[in-house]
């Protein structure tokens, strides 16, 4: 029998059971300290269902989980994750006004709850996050999002790059947060489907996603500060689209 709890798959043949049970597996930690072989079997296991996998010193599963994991944990989503066209399909086919959220890079799983939570609220169809680099969509997570992630489709994707194609040949604006940018929110035409991206606190919005943007679009100031967490500014985005849309109905 496989040995979990409510997010971890613990030891390879937990790992394997879960694999073949169809598990929602996020991403799998595989210790430094495996023998080769059981790593090239491991990986060659994951990365053909294109699970995410990261191969760390043991002393970061140590941290992960306490367990004797055997240098193998794999964490579990307590959620059901979307393809993003299939989500499109389904807004279109309930007759309301496609509007996703784009998370590119953002780890922090308090961002993305409070993101999530806001996105909830303030009624839009989605959220779409990375299969790498992307906050885990765990307990914590859901804590944070006040249940929301519990209400929202969540679609995760391989390429977020391509799905930003995708969606921008069905027609879908892609709109940007930028601070540098002349045109303000409540400047901008909402009222088209549209995909909204926010980028890490970091670094942004990545290079070729930035390309991308069909709209870039700044949140009026007048602080001295002159930077807001991403979760705020994804709320005021959420808030005015809402608010222009509910104006439309």
């Amino acid at each position: 029998m496989m040995e979990q709890n409510n997010e971890w798959l613990i030891g390879k043949n937990a790992l394997k059971e879960g694999i073949a049970a169809g598990k929602r597996i996020q991403k799998v930690y595989l210790s430094d300290t495996l023998d080769n072989e059981t790593l090239k079997e491991l990986l060659k296991l994951i990365r053909a269902q294109k699970i995410s996998v990261l191969v760390v010193p043991k002393s970061k599963l140590d941290r992960l989980n306490r367990s004797n994991h055997q240098g193998v944990l794999a964490s579990i989503s307590p959620i059901q994750f979307y393809k993003t066209m299939d989500l499109v399909t389904h807004i279109y086919e309930q007759g309301q006004h496609p509007a996703l959220a784009l998370l590119d890079g953002i780890t922090d799983v308090h961002n993305f709850g409070a993101i999530a939570r806001s996105a909830e609220i303030f009624g839009l169809g989605g959220i779409i996050i990375g299969n790498k680099n992307s906050a885990p969509v765990n307990y914590e997570a859901i804590k944070s999002s006040a249940g929301a992630l519990l209400q929202i489709p969540v679609c995760k994707e391989n390429n977020l790059l391509h799905t930003v194609k995708e969606l921008k040949a069905q027609g879908f604006v892609v709109i940007g947060a930028d601070e540098k940018a002349e045109q303000t929110i409540e400047q901008l035409n909402m009222t088209k489907p549209c995909v909204m991206v926010f980028g890490s606190e970091g670094e942004g919005i990545s290079y070729d996603l930035k390309k991308t943007l069909d709209q870039h679009v700044k949140i009026p100031q007048i602080g001295k500060i002159n930077s807001l967490n991403v979760s705020v500014s994804a709320g005021i985005f959420f808030y005015e689209w809402m608010k222009q849309n509910n104006q439309k109905k």
